[in-house]
């Protein structure tokens, strides 16, 4: 329900009377200016009785105001003081009046203009108290002249007889009636007015604010473009799915940062219809890339003009990885069957020619040809074992020993493992961050495992001479909080066709590889509820980054998998 803010209507009697005290030290002022006009040009009138009438309502009116100012402010009057004020406006009248001649004054039209100023204060109630206060003091007062009893200054016999101070009692009083009823009327009209345009302000401003926090609250990101394809509206979610602020996006073409919304909608040619969801690729400024799924809309004004464009998009990128997760296991299922018939229609029989050549190198002298051929069958059985052994290891069973555990120590490990051995051959620097602790619950020989793959294709990958780089540390990424372990290597990177296909069983670019190294270690990844990503180095390479969730610090915290730690 829309009620109006409290506030408002204490607002809004406040500038009404400050309004109306300005009119009033106005309308003084102006009999202070007329008063001294007329002694500069009359100094001989200073000191007349009149005159001093004059001042002393001057001084009657400032003194009124100034009280009604220390005492209520510019606040509307409570009502006992409103009839204060009906007082004062009166008497401040009736002494101008009668220091001006009373029967014969010119200005008891001023009683006219307290009558409206009374009806501003307090409408219809208030232009007929001042209106009956007018009528009241006009008459007495004419009344006693008429009868001697009250001689304005100057005078010192009074010629009115009855029929006439009868007949302006009456003229005045209904006048003065007449237009209290009328401004009244017409201040109770005036007063609705307020009303309702206070009561539609308040609508407006009720749905301005509804209509934000709907805007703003919306898990999608929204945004809307003009006619000229400048944004001018967008959400936070918007913002922090594209890692941008309003300054970077509001009043600038959106195809500055999304183009390919912008050249997906131009290509389609639908500027009059409603735009099917698609989907983009969307590189961020912090250099990861999320998947948008986006649809956009005409933006219609109410005679059914186009002012624009509404687009929606949302972050795919948890629901990209889930697919894959999904494809993977898919993939693993029947990979998994095929496994266990290698491992029985191989490995058996390997087992027996590798036994058998060993026995024929014990029992026979072999030399020459013989030899060579005996060191062949055992190099290739060894070959051929290992790689059924790093197959079954790609399908089979997950985490087997879990455990909270510290990259950071584990990357220490496989750093001085590397460095020793493989790097110090190539002559490929190993260069290990300073790493905090980063706890993680996982197998450790498995998450080693991976770390040992992509240590070692990084110093593979890497000149002689060149650099790598192992680095650890906590983010935030969907709303979950991360351990990630980052892999840099100085080599010549990896090109844009083959990024897709790293991950895919027995697929290699090395000449011996058995492109099985890179699959294990996306596989324990998911096990662990984590995921790699792939992505050009600064400068030259390539930067591998391992995502794991971070193990719960308590308090109930979620972390990735969706767990709270006990």
């Amino acid at each position: 329900m829309l009620t109006r803010d409290p506030g408002e209507g204490t607002e809004g009697k406040r500038a009404g009377g400050r309004n109306l005290l300005l009119i009033r030290t106005g309308i003084t002022f102006v009999l202070l200016a007329s008063v001294v006009s007329v002694q500069i040009h009359s100094p001989e009138l200073l000191l007349t009785d009149g005159f001093q009438l004059l001042y002393f309502a001057v001084l009657l009116s400032y003194g009124w105001l100034l009280l009604r100012y220390a005492a209520w402010g510019s606040d509307g009057l409570p009502p006992y003081a409103v009839f204060l004020q009906a007082i004062a406006d009166v008497a401040f009248i009736s002494i101008i009046v009668f220091a001006t001649g009373l029967y014969e004054s010119v200005f008891s039209f001023m009683f006219v203009i307290v009558i409206l100023l009374g009806s501003l204060e307090r409408y219809l109630r208030g232009a007929v108290v001042w209106a009956l206060l007018s009528s009241a003091a006009y008459t007495v007062l004419v009344y006693l002249q008429m009868r001697e009893i009250l001689l304005p200054p100057g005078f010192e016999s009074t010629s009115v007889p009855f029929s006439q101070f009868a007949r302006s009692a009456v003229t005045h009083s209904t006048a003065f009636l007449l237009t209290g009823v009328l401004s009244g009327l017409l201040g109770e009209e005036i007063r609705k007015g307020k009303e309702k345009v206070r009561d539609q302000d308040d609508v407006i401003q009720q749905l301005e604010s509804f209509h934000k926090h709907v805007i703003e609250n919306i898990p999608s990101g929204l945004l809307t473009i003009d006619t000229q394809g400048r944004v001018n509206l967008v959400n936070d979610t918007a913002c922090a799915i594209l890692g941008m602020t309003r300054e970077d996006t509001v009043g600038k073409p959106m195809g500055q940062f999304l183009a390919g919304i912008e050249g997906w909608e131009a290509g389609e040619g639908r500027d009059d219809s409603r735009i099917p969801r698609a989907e983009i690729r969307f590189p961020r400024t912090d250099g990861t890339e999320v998947f948008l799924g986006f649809s956009t809309s005409p933006m219609k004004d109410a005679e059914g003009r186009s002012i624009g464009r509404v687009v929606i998009f949302q972050d795919l990128t948890p629901i990209r990885q889930m697919e894959e997760r999904v494809r993977i296991a898919d993939r693993l299922a029947g990979v998994g069957e095929l496994a266990a018939g290698l491992a029985h229609e191989i490995r058996n029989p390997l087992a027996s020619i590798a036994g058998s050549s060993q026995m024929l190198r014990e029992t026979v002298a072999s030399s020459g040809e013989s030899a060579t051929l005996l060191d062949i069958i055992g190099r290739e059985s060894q070959r051929l074992n290992g790689l059924i052994t790093d197959f079954l290891a790609y399908t089979g069973p997950s985490q087997r020993d879990t455990m909270r555990l510290d990259m950071a120590s584990l990357l220490r490990d496989v750093a001085e493992a590397v460095r020793a051995g493989e790097a110090r051959e190539k002559g490929v620097a190993v260069e290990l961050a300073p790493l905090d602790a980063l706890t993680v619950e996982g197998d450790g020989e498995q998450l080693k495992q991976v770390a040992w793959n992509l240590v070692r294709n990084a110093v593979q990958a890497a000149p002689p001479g060149g650099k790598v780089r192992i680095d650890g540390f906590e983010q935030i990424r969907h709303g979950f909080r991360y351990v990630v372990a980052m892999v840099v290597d100085t080599g010549a990177g990896i090109a844009p066709g083959i990024l897709e296909k790293i991950f895919n069983p027995f697929f290699t670019t090395k000449e011996g590889g058995t492109g099985l190294g890179l699959s294990i270690s996306q596989r324990i990844v998911h096990q662990h509820k984590g995921f790699i990503e792939v992505r050009p180095a600064p400068g030259k390479g390539c930067a591998f980054s391992v995502f794991l969730p971070a193990a719960p610090r308590g308090n109930g915290e979620r972390n990735a998998g969706g767990n709270a730690d006990a």
